[in-house]
């Protein structure tokens, strides 16, 4: 369809432009990290430039419908506790309720313009969290089952905007290169996402 025409013609550009980018002589003498980050640099000049085409690929269509999630998750904002019935965080991980320290990361993502940005401050949310509880824990490494209540309650509370494209422009331009940790938090969010979706407004 015209969206993954659209994405692929400037996941093409990216990669001719680094290409032509890495027989400049400048480049030859670069070691790895140097390269890295020169193709992060181009990345971000690239993204700042295309964003909003990147982000709303089908304009008010994408735009609308991030309005319709934002307008659910502040309704759930109203009545969630960390005892609401859909998320029953153990009371000794709420002594840290409502992680404002992870509400403050999450709240940055947007501006981000580039999708590896985005998904480096969902890990940076996650190890938050993961540090919080681990501390409330003694020590103990929590386990998914811990770590997803939490992560959901800080979305509704934090209630980023553009959630849905911003998942849509990650798939679109950086699931191949998603691995490691990095591409696990992002999964573990995508799946809180899609969860609040579900949610209803019961005060329990």
């Amino acid at each position: 369809n015209l969206m993954d025409e659209k994405t692929e013609l400037v996941v093409q550009f990216l990669n001719r432009l680094w290409n032509s980018l890495e027989q400049e002589p400048m480049l030859a003498a670069t070691n790895d990290q140097q390269r890295s980050e020169a193709r992060k640099a181009v990345e971000r000049a690239i993204f700042s430039e295309v964003y909003m085409a990147a982000l709303y690929p089908n304009q008010e269509a994408d735009a609308s419908r991030d309005v319709v999630l934002q307008q659910h998750i502040a309704r759930l904002a109203e009545v969630v506790t960390p005892n609401h019935r859909d998320l029953k965080i153990p009371r000794r991980y709420q002594y840290e309720c409502p992680w404002p320290a992870a509400q403050a990361e999450l709240r940055r993502m947007a501006a981000f313009k580039m999708p590896a940005d985005k998904v480096h401050c969902i890990s940076r949310v996650s190890s938050i969290i993961m540090n919080l509880l681990s501390l409330a824990g003694d020590k103990s490494v929590p386990a998914a089952d811990d770590f997803v209540p939490v992560l959901v309650f800080v979305i509704i509370k934090a209630n980023p905007p553009s959630l849905l494209s911003t998942v849509q422009l990650v798939d679109n331009f950086y699931r191949d290169r998603l691995c490691g940790e990095e591409c696990y938090w992002w999964m573990q969010f995508v799946g809180a996402v899609e969860f609040i979706k579900t949610m209803d407004y019961v005060r329990q």
